[in-house]
């Protein structure tokens, strides 16, 4: 008996090793997976496969839509370094280049702080634009307009009314689906920022996607993590929506009549994706984060760059998706390019911080595929 006693205690301590060397190896492992999810050691060459024209434009210009026939664009901006300061909703003339801002007038009567953004083509032609407004920390809806003429070509925006619901927990983008329907999606889940910090540092799933038919809202897909940019293809039967954290575009087989939604593939991305918009043909435009940690320095600090990637995700002659290349810089000309939308060739691209967009001309046929 006392034998065994004296062997207990160094049984004990082998074992507490053991798990500590465990523990110690799982978390170097977990460190060294999450800087490379994070892109921590990617950059991006300077690539345009055609020319980009820098203009000034509002600080924060994080998200824009072109009007169906290409002659302007809808741009959300809202310097995000400074979110006490009101937001707005410009109207970029596409036909001069560079185009020239307007500012949109929207009502004064409620706290105006844009983000996603989406336009939705009716039958009749009239025009739908759906705005996500961050009207304070805890309230978020989505302001619906209509476009209007006015004078000299810039139309007046008439807000139609304002949709709001408890599963609005941080909305980042937006997909039209109709007049007054859309899907959002939720980049966090509730809780205090702090909590959002945890999410993205373990990766947790707990950002989803929320489905408005006109009438009330419900959730339609979850476990993802940081759902960020989401689209509608053109036939109206797949819903794309970009995971950040996991550097994927999620497929989703979608019910148009009841909006459901059913997951059926990924498409791994060369960065975290952004927002994404669909062109006249149906190919898909999306900026993405190369390098996260990159993104929070520039977060921080102005003077500290983000590297800056357009793609464009359509299909080849085979029918497989095919990832290709139309611009990138390591944050010189761009930093941290969130939305690029395309129209015969004219590329509009926006970013989160800066005080600029990128006025382009792209060649298809200059385009490389992504690695």
């Amino acid at each position: 008996m006392r034998r065994r006693r004296r062997n207990e205690k160094p049984l004990q301590r082998r074992l507490m090793r053991f798990w500590w060397r465990f523990i110690l190896v799982a978390l170097l492992v977990y460190v060294g997976y999450s800087a490379w999810l994070g892109g921590a050691y990617r950059d991006v060459e300077p690539f345009v496969a055609g020319e980009c024209l820098p203009v000034d434009a509002p600080a924060g210009p994080e998200d824009l839509v072109m009007l169906p026939d290409g002659s302007a664009a809808i741009v959300s901006a809202q310097d995000r370094r400074d979110r006490s300061a009101p937001g707005a909703l410009w109207y970029y003339d596409l036909r001069e280049t560079p185009g020239r801002f307007t500012r949109l007038e929207t009502p004064g009567s409620f706290p105006f702080h844009p983000h996603g953004i989406a336009l939705y083509r009716a039958h009749d032609g009239q025009i739908f634009l759906q705005v996500i407004n961050h009207r304070s920390e805890d309230r978020h809806t989505v302001e619906i307009f209509t476009l209007q003429a006015g004078d000299g070509g810039v139309p007046l925006l008439h807000h139609r009314g304002s949709v709001a619901s408890g599963l609005f927990v941080h909305p980042n983008g937006i997909a039209a689906a109709g007049p007054e329907a859309f899907y959002l999606t939720n980049d966090r889940g509730s809780g205090p920022r702090w909590m959002h910090m945890v999410e993205n540092l373990l990766q947790l799933t707990r950002s989803n996607v929320i489905y408005h038919d006109g009438r009330g809202a419900r959730v339609v897909a979850e476990d993802i993590a940081f759902a960020n940019g989401v689209e509608l293809s053109a036939d109206g039967g797949t819903l794309l929506v970009g995971s950040t954290l996991w550097r994927m575009m999620l497929t989703y087989a979608r019910d148009p009549r009841s909006g459901a939604l059913v997951r059926n593939g990924s498409l791994a991305m060369p960065g975290g994706v952004d927002n994404i918009h669909r062109d006249a043909a149906g190919d898909l435009w999306a900026a993405v984060h190369v390098n996260s940690f990159a993104f929070i320095g520039h977060a921080r600090n102005a003077e500290k760059q983000a590297p800056s990637q357009v793609l464009r995700i359509g299909r080849d002659g085979r029918g497989s998706m095919r990832v290709q290349e139309a611009f990138g810089d390591p944050g010189g000309l761009l930093s941290a390019a969130s939305t690029a939308a395309h129209h015969q060739g004219r590329v509009l691209i926006g970013a989160v911080f800066d005080n600029r967009i990128l006025d382009c001309r792209i060649d298809p046929a200059r385009m490389r595929d992504a690695g």
